[in-house]
């Protein structure tokens, strides 16, 4: 079970729905459980024979079951088309379920001929929220007093931290397994997937770029000093890291701008899908606060519940506010991560007043730790986090 199986079991009663996140993540095995007890099909682009099944021109007409499962069919050149074709034919009658392990959201664009044929959604690693409780949680009215979990949430961010929250090494929880996972899933994804989707040749380069990375996670990301470092066009670098991008291997914030003087607008900051592979503890323990926040965020926009972004600030000063979130602009909470820093960040209290007065949350490693004073709490990260998903 996983925290989108209601989710898409509704969605999927009124329209195709489109299922994206990382190679490796638990998609075919939420699927699976999706498709179990229905008289269905399961077509993967990967295979010679299924692929073969799908270009039939008489495919179409000739299937018969109630749903039908299509993995990686983004591969496939005129798979939007494609799909249009089937939505046309069978909407009323075929339930269909369409998973990549590339963005497929980025290929939807204002005219799309699926516009209207399908649900959006996004499925992400493991959480403590979702290893406590499994469920999507809506967004809170109230983040300042957010109640968490206690009891063994300590021990999953534990095991979070040394083995990502990919199903495969998180439950074998094994070192030496780990590791060979983790390489061989950044070798599939640059050498054969990135091969797929793009028209990138000098792969040799681009894994260059993505051993690079790490050491970029949680400062502004320059592109200028990847470019120096990999002897090649500033755009080259860009449209690299847009292509990681769609693949799941990063993601990256914008800074928050608004209103508030003397703030950087452009430089981003970039984190990991697998936190796992950072050495710096400080820059690991951001990344995972990143993509627990991140997770919660994209189930929202996914379910309607707004339209949430994950951002950053920092001005000219250098004074810095790891993570603001907002719904329809408007900031909601600010976010700012110590490992073992009991002590409000003054940066955190200065933009917080700043914006009104919003909730200011210090996340920290220490378990146990809560305590709140005004509009600012200073507590542990995964009893926090454990309240979303």
């Amino acid at each position: 079970m996983r925290y989108l199986d209601k989710v898409l079991e509704q969605f999927a009663d009124d329209k195709f729905v489109l299922l994206s996140g990382p190679r490796q993540v638990g998609k075919t095995t939420l699927a699976q459980d999706w498709i179990k007890n229905k008289n269905g099909i399961s077509l993967n682009w990967d295979i010679p024979e299924d692929r073969e099944r799908l270009l039939k021109p008489t495919f179409m007409k000739s299937v018969e079951a109630e749903a039908l499962v299509l993995d990686e069919l983004h591969k496939y050149a005129r798979w939007k088309s494609w799909l249009k074709g089937l939505y046309d034919k069978k909407a009323s009658t075929l339930k269909v379920l369409v998973t990549g392990s590339a963005r497929l959201d980025v290929f939807q664009k204002s005219g799309d001929s699926l516009l209207g044929r399908y649900e959006l959604l996004r499925l992400h690693p493991f959480s403590v929220g979702e290893l406590s409780h499994g469920k999507l949680v809506a967004p809170p009215i109230d983040w300042l007093h957010l109640d968490g979990i206690e009891k063994g949430v300590q021990s999953a961010w534990r095991q979070l931290e040394a083995r990502s929250g990919f199903p495969e090494p998180f439950f074998k929880d094994d070192e030496l397994q780990h590791r060979r996972w983790s390489t061989r899933r950044r070798e599939l994804l640059i050498r054969e997937d990135l091969r797929e989707i793009t028209q990138i040749r000098t792969i040799s380069l681009v894994e260059q770029l993505a051993l690079l990375l790490p050491y970029r996670v949680g400062s502004p990301l320059s592109i200028n000093s990847l470019r120096e470092d990999l002897q090649v066009a500033h755009d080259t670098v860009s449209d690299w890291i847009s292509a990681l991008e769609r693949l799941y291997f990063c993601f990256r914030i914008s800074p928050y701008s608004r209103k508030i003087g003397r703030s950087l607008k452009k430089e981003q900051k970039l984190y990991l899908w697998d936190w796992s592979q950072l050495e710096d503890s400080g820059a690991q323990f951001e990344n995972m606060v990143a993509s627990h926040l991140l997770k919660s965020i994209d189930a929202w926009n996914d379910v309607g519940y707004g339209q949430f972004e994950l951002k950053y600030w920092r001005d000219l000063e250098k004074r810095e506010v790891d993570f603001v979130i907002t719904n329809n602009n408007k900031p909601l909470v600010l976010f700012e991560c110590k490992r073992s820093d009991t002590i409000p960040s003054d940066s955190l209290l200065r933009l917080g007043v700043a914006l009104g007065g919003i909730p200011q949350i210090q996340l920290i490693d220490k378990e146990g730790y809560n305590k709140t004073k005004g509009n600012c709490r200073v507590v542990n990260a995964a009893s926090y986090l454990s309240a979303l998903v």
